[in-house]
């Protein structure tokens, strides 16, 4: 993929884990084109590009959108990033440096400010980076290379959980756990924490379901 696809291609995947563009969002060409400033063919193989990480879907006629996810698949999803997680804060326990830790810690404070103001959309983009960090502290670049995709996939749902009644106060416990333990070095329980905070079953699945079924707009494929 040329370079310019492949900067449009990583911005629109930015934007689809940022919210911006929701699960069934038309991505049409001449749109896309005048919003990257750029011309329709970059756009088209960046659309391919996404199309074949599962993050778009290709519709004939009817054209690309962000990709929807069926229940069964929505729980593979979380199933499977929660596992991804929990082995990048393994990790990020034995290998994690100075400079991260200090970074690690200063993100959960920020999250904690976030927070405490009611800030739903600033916690969600802070919350990224939280995860993001523990992801870099575990110097897995395979683990970090396979996670995109999924994570990409999960982020709009995830956003959804964001914003439940009493989320991010029981996130920000859960990030402190996480904290805890990796710096501890522990990578058992940094694990085990990490995993259980990301995890969605039982009743945070259900609410998470009924709150999209509530939404505008398609969230859930057929």
């Amino acid at each position: 993929m040329a370079s310019q696809a492949s900067e449009i291609a990583r911005r629109l995947e930015d934007e689809i884990v940022r919210g911006e563009r929701s699960p069934g969002a038309r991505l049409d060409e001449r749109s896309l084109a005048e919003h990257f400033g750029v011309s329709r063919t970059p756009v088209r193989e960046a659309l391919q590009w996404l199309a074949a990480h599962g993050l778009v879907s290709q519709r004939g006629r009817q054209g690309a959108r962000v990709a929807e996810l069926s229940v069964p698949d929505l729980l593979d999803a979380f199933f499977v990033i929660a596992e991804m997680e929990s082995m990048a804060a393994r990790q990020a326990a034995r290998r994690i440096l100075p400079e991260q830790r200090e970074q690690l810690v200063e993100s959960h404070e920020r999250c904690a400010v976030l927070v405490a103001a009611n800030d739903a959309e600033g916690f969600y983009v802070e919350n990224l980076r939280f995860h993001a960090l523990v992801l870099e502290a575990s110097h897995n670049r395979i683990l970090k290379d396979q996670m995109g995709t999924v994570r990409a996939l999960t982020a709009p749902y995830r956003r959804y959980v964001t914003h439940q009644p009493g989320r991010m106060k029981a996130s920000i416990v859960e990030h402190g756990n996480v904290v805890q333990a990796i710096l501890a070095g522990d990578g058992d329980v940094a694990a085990e924490v990490m995993r259980d905070h990301v995890n969605l079953l039982g009743e945070g699945l259900s609410d998470l379901l009924h709150l999209m079924a509530s939404q505008k707009g398609p969230m859930l494929a057929e």
